[in-house]
């Protein structure tokens, strides 16, 4: 009955129709409208995608759009209103770029029914939410439906068709658009020749996976692949510069927007503490009662994993929410250094820790803290900081702080005091806060306390660990076997952990002679044991990237593991697929990019190996720390930079900073309104202006609007280069080459890089050959572009000049789009 897997087509299009006519031959009413939703879901989730890749492809600044940054998040759990909102933002911007017949009747109206086929294809969302989702489908439902359902996948078709991908040996590879230069998609949209549908797209420390199910009636083949490196996906994360993500939840049928900095799980594996996950859920939702909630108990018991998987599971919609939940949760692991104008500096005591993640809160409103909070301390700090949310109507109800592994901050009984001091400050006046601490805190709270996992959970755990781990010995054990070994263990999910994992590398050591080697040493001589056995693992080059590791002063993320690796000379994943079988590192992981700090006990272990290298090998270490050093300062130096000359004057009142919330949940109408209030507010600020054109050429792709803001800005500051640079963008956008030029003139002598201005004038002239009346015209336009390009390349190489590699990559993806555009030259006649 379904499509034979061996068929070959032109293009998607032709299996979504061959789909289609497989739904309306089903023999009963149900079954079709079933089969015709997931036919929705499929061809909408891959026209998303397309767009994002033809962005990314084919537009200048494409993918450093927030907005778009979001959406790469949310297809982490994506709802069938995604690609939508998705397709919404993405089609302008591909209009005024790459084809302005790109999706003809998305937003125009249809004579016939005299509806756009954006608004009718929410109408099915809307429908769906209400009745399959979370209501009763009812067979007078289906009846009207149906119908309308399949004329939505026609009209889609006929909408979509020229932009679906084209098949190459049965993948969907290729895209081209109205005689634009084809482009190779970087993501997997059909599986055994059926397209697939999305079920999630997420990342862990770093690395891509897609899974999904293919779109098939008589069985459904699910599956998970690693998207290759510079996935669409990564590099949309990649260029969103928020340290709060945008979640989506559903709240008594509603949509909720939540900000949320909160790392993904710790593990794909978690077994039972229903017990503790239920007192977690009452206190979450019950937000009248304790304003404090304590989990605690020894190490390794999942204080932390236990934390995270009830987040997470909210995040996804796992969770049934009783009470209307937070606006921000906000996570902070306790750490004692920090990055300043300065440098780093390392904390001195509880009180600057505990105020810095007071002060990580204030990232949702705005990417820079200002000066002014660094000098408030205690009390006072709470105080203004209760009042800059308060400004946002946000209540201490809206604010959840999770502080994890407190224990470490406090070092005497008086820093214990003070710690339960400060606590009880941000309960009164800012909001809720989850505590992880192995010590039962000085503050009144409501307890979870963390016991050793059960019989039955524990071989649960141990077997399920054994499947991911391939652990034979345990498969082939009997539960006696492996409760008599859990309860050596102390019944600890780390212990466990490090059980299953030696054995899964040691196949001819026997369960009891693996637990003697864990059970019979004490802590430090399990470390050291874990140490010495990873230790041994590991080949060369990744032992070299641990001794630079512990070598380098900066704090330790995932750029400083992937500048060593390149240095040393080993790629990033292979590094880190040893170090997630080892127990080096405490890890937070958040998806994209993660933090990374290594342990005492192991420091001191990779201390005494670098001690046993010889000078030569060991300076070689030092040297190659000292450039991670140099790197990474760099890096938030510059990063740092582009922050405060772009962004910390602007959003310096409630207005602006309500603005970019706004813009970030996609109510670009509400962002638009909250910019002129802040200018009413704040009139003579050209930062402010500068953002409000910024917001109005990239995010409401209005250049003739934002050209006049920006001329407003420039007026304000004639030394103001980023406001240069965005009038230079509009006129551009308006193909105003000279007067494009000269507004880039300004901001190169007011201190913009040179690559960077030679980039935007030789991407100007490729779009501007594009749009060229004669090829004669196009030939010359195309030689300056390339001229530019080449200029803009050579300056990229210098030191100084910021944002390199991105330069780079752009420069490169501009020169493939001039080649491909002069070969289809040859075949226009003159």
């Amino acid at each position: 009955m379904n499509t034979p897997r061996t068929f070959w087509f032109e293009s998607m299009r032709n299996l979504y129709e061959a789909q289609l006519q497989i739904a309306e031959h089903l023999p009963s009413g149900s079954d079709t409208f079933q089969y015709v939703c997931s036919i929705l879901r499929s061809l909408y989730q891959t026209s998303a995608v397309v767009a994002l890749e033809v962005i990314r492809e084919l537009t200048p600044d494409g993918m450093d759009n927030d907005e778009l940054g979001a959406f790469a998040k949310r297809f982490g759990q994506p709802t069938d209103g995604l690609p939508i909102e998705i397709l919404d933002v993405a089609t302008p911007i591909i209009r005024g770029y790459v084809a302005s017949t790109y999706h003809p009747g998305w937003f125009e109206v249809d004579p016939n029914s005299n509806t756009n086929l954006v608004d009718e294809a929410s109408a099915w969302v809307t429908f769906r939410n209400k009745k399959p989702g979370h209501g009763v489908l009812s067979k007078a439902d289906i009846d009207e439906w149906t119908p309308r359902l399949v004329r939505l996948v026609r009209r889609s078709l006929v909408c979509f068709g020229s932009s679906l991908p084209q098949l190459v040996s049965g993948e969907a590879r290729r895209v081209a658009i109205d005689g634009t230069p084809e482009i190779s998609l970087s993501t997997p949209l059909v599986r055994d020749g059926l397209p697939v549908v999305i079920s999630s797209v997420q990342a862990r420390k770093g690395i891509w996976k897609l899974s999904g199910q293919t779109l098939n009636w008589d069985k459904s083949d699910s599956f998970t692949i690693d998207l290759r490196e510079g996935s669409v996906f990564e590099e949309l994360e990649t260029n969103s510069s928020e340290r709060f993500r945008l979640v989506e939840l559903e709240y008594k049928g509603a949509k909720r927007s939540l900000f949320s900095n909160v790392p993904v799980r710790q593990t794909s594996v978690f077994v039972g503490r229903k017990t503790e996950l239920g007192k977690l859920a009452d206190w979450f939702n019950f937000v009248e009662d304790n304003r404090i909630c304590l989990i605690y108990g020894d190490g390794g018991v999942g204080k932390t994993t236990m934390a995270l998987e009830f987040l997470n599971r909210i995040f996804e919609g796992h969770e049934d929410l009783s009470a209307e939940p937070p606006t921000v949760i906000c996570y902070y692991s306790a750490k004692m250094t920090r990055w300043t104008e300065e440098g780093i500096v390392h904390l001195r005591g509880i009180a600057e820790a505990m105020e810095e993640c007071v002060r990580e809160i204030l990232f949702v409103l705005s990417p820079v803290v200002e000066k002014s909070y660094y000098k408030l301390q205690g009390e006072a700090l709470v105080d203004r900081v209760a009042g800059e949310f308060a400004q946002q109507g946000l209540k201490r109800d809206d604010i959840l702080l999770v502080l994890d592994n407190t224990e470490t901050l406090v070092k005497s009984s008086s820093e214990v005091e003070a710690f339960a001091s400060f606590v009880k400050q941000i309960g009164r006046r800012l909001g809720r806060v989850l505590i992880t601490s192995r010590r039962r805190e000085l503050v009144a709270f409501e307890p979870i306390p963390m016991e050793p996992l059960s019989d039955t959970d524990c071989i649960s755990l141990m077997r399920r660990l054994a499947a991911e781990y391939d652990a034979t010995q345990i498969k082939q054990a009997g539960d006696p076997t492996l409760r008599t070994a859990a309860t050596k263990l102390a019944k600890k999910p780390l212990l466990i952990d490090t059980l299953v994992k030696y054995l899964a590398r040691a196949r001819s050591v026997g369960i009891d002679k693996a637990i003697d080697l864990v059970v019979r040493k004490n802590d430090d001589e399990l470390l050291e044991f874990l140490y010495e056995d990873a230790w041994n693992r590991f080949n060369v080059l990744q032992q070299d990237v641990c001794l630079v590791l512990i070598s380098a002063a900066v704090p330790l993320d995932s750029s400083c593991v992937a500048d060593a690796c390149a240095l040393v000379g080993i790629h990033p994943s292979e590094f880190t697929k040893g170090l997630d079988e080892a127990y080096f590192t405490n890890t937070t992981d958040h998806g994209e990019r993660y933090d990374l700090a290594i342990v005492d006990m192991a420091r001191r272990f990779f201390e005494n190996r670098l001690r046993k290298r010889g000078e030569a090998e060991r300076q070689n270490i030092r040297n190659i720390a000292s450039k991670v050093d140099s790197q990474a300062t760099d890096r938030e130096r510059i990063e740092t930079a582009y922050r405060t000359d772009r962004v910390a004057e602007a959003f310096r009142n409630q207005y602006a900073k309500a603005a970019k919330i706004a813009a970030t949940q996609g109510d670009l109408k509400l962002a638009e309104d909250n910019y002129k209030l802040a200018l009413e507010d704040d009139p003579m600020n050209a930062a402010l202006r500068d953002r409000f054109a910024w917001f109005l050429l990239h995010r409401g792709q209005r250049p003739e609007n934002a050209r006049g803001v920006a001329e407003d800005a420039v007026k304000l500051d004639p030394n103001n280069q980023d406001a240069w640079f965005t009038l230079a963008l509009c006129w551009y956008r308006l193909d105003n080459l000279t007067k494009g030029d000269d507004a880039i003139e300004k901001a190169l002598k007011n201190g913009k890089s040179a690559a960077i201005c030679l980039l935007r004038m030789g991407i100007a002239r490729y779009y501007a050959a594009k749009n060229a009346a004669t090829i004669k015209n196009t030939i010359a336009l195309l030689d300056e572009s390339d001229r530019l390009l080449q200029n803009a390349l050579h300056q990229s190489n210098r030191p100084n000049s910021g944002f390199i590699a991105k330069n780079r990559e752009e420069v490169a993806k501009y020169q493939n789009l001039i080649l491909a555009l002069r070969h289809t030259l040859k075949s226009r006649p003159e």
